[in-house]
């Protein structure tokens, strides 16, 4: 049993497609079937069902994938180790839009004068995307904003305590409203993101508990294209006011005087709480520990 294969074996069983894995190692479509079919001689088991174009771990598959986890982590682990000029590597953050374009980029730029020599990758996704994105290991660590997050499978650090605001445009008619509440919005349209953002249950929520529903809906993906819509007056929108902090200081937008049930969100960073930490990961999280407010 060579590394080369648990290797292989390890990402064939990550992505359970066999042209994905070549394609994520460089290796041809061949090379990691013959490598896999070896590995199944040698050990003496069927590590994976293939039915049609499809490929299922077996039973013997998962009882191997546990232990090729844990050598690929500790063979990581010794290369670190002897490592002299410092800490390097690749780092996969996932974080949510808001994160990403209002918190992450003070983080990193920290980060590159201390670690220049990692290697960092950041995707987007909608929150309740990563932790599946964690348990295949696609990523590392993930920034969302969200309320309280409840998972064993996870380790949690808050970041911040995020804000959060009504805002419409100067010329919308609740913008000089008083005391206002989720049964003004009857008639009005409230512009929120699409399903998968973290704090968008929470909006909805508390219109439901008041057995309130607006006027209409306008759902769009990208932070950026609500902010610019709610300028123009298409609706109101409540939103992390870090997002829309330049636009209430220049008068494009203006903070309704929203009395309604108050909504509690957090920048928080998790991790799955078996993952190895690699030295690029645990500066990260420390930078981000010493960062949070």
């Amino acid at each position: 049993m060579e590394l080369r294969q648990l290797q292989i074996f390890y990402v064939a069983a990550q992505t359970l497609n066999f042209t994905k894995a070549g394609l994520k190692l460089g290796y041809a479509q061949s090379n990691i079937t013959g490598q896999v079919r070896q590995l199944e001689e040698e050990l003496k088991v069927k590590l994976f069902d293939r039915i049609g174009r499809r490929i299922q771990l077996t039973s013997d598959g998962k009882k191997l994938l546990n232990h090729a986890k844990c050598i690929l982590d500790l063979y990581e682990k010794a290369k670190d180790d002897f490592v002299p000029q410092g800490i390097r590597g690749v780092l996969n953050i996932g974080a949510a839009e808001t994160v990403c374009v209002y918190r992450l980029p003070q983080i990193l730029t920290e980060y590159r004068k201390l670690y220049p020599q990692v290697e960092i990758r950041v995707q987007t996704e909608s929150c309740e995307h990563f932790f599946e994105l964690i348990k295949a290991n696609t990523i590392d660590i993930a920034l969302v904003l969200t309320d309280k997050i409840k998972s064993a499978e996870m380790v949690v650090q808050t970041l911040h305590d995020e804000a959060m605001t009504v805002v419409a445009s100067p010329l919308h008619p609740l913008a000089h409203k008083k005391n206002i509440k989720p049964h003004d919005f009857t008639d009005e349209c409230l512009i929120i993101t699409l399903p998968g953002c973290g704090y968008r249950p929470m909006v909805l929520s508390l219109f439901k508990e008041k057995h309130v529903k607006p006027g209409a809906l306008m759902e769009l993906s990208s932070i950026g294209a609500i902010r610019q819509c709610t300028i123009c007056g298409l609706g109101a929108a409540i939103l992390p006011k870090i997002a829309v902090q330049d636009d209430l200081e220049r008068g494009k937008l203006v903070e309704l005087d929203w009395t309604g049930p108050k909504i509690d969100v957090k920048t928080q960073l998790i991790y799955h709480h078996e993952k190895w930490l690699t030295p690029a990961m645990r500066a990260f999280l420390e930078l981000c520990g010493s960062m949070k407010q």
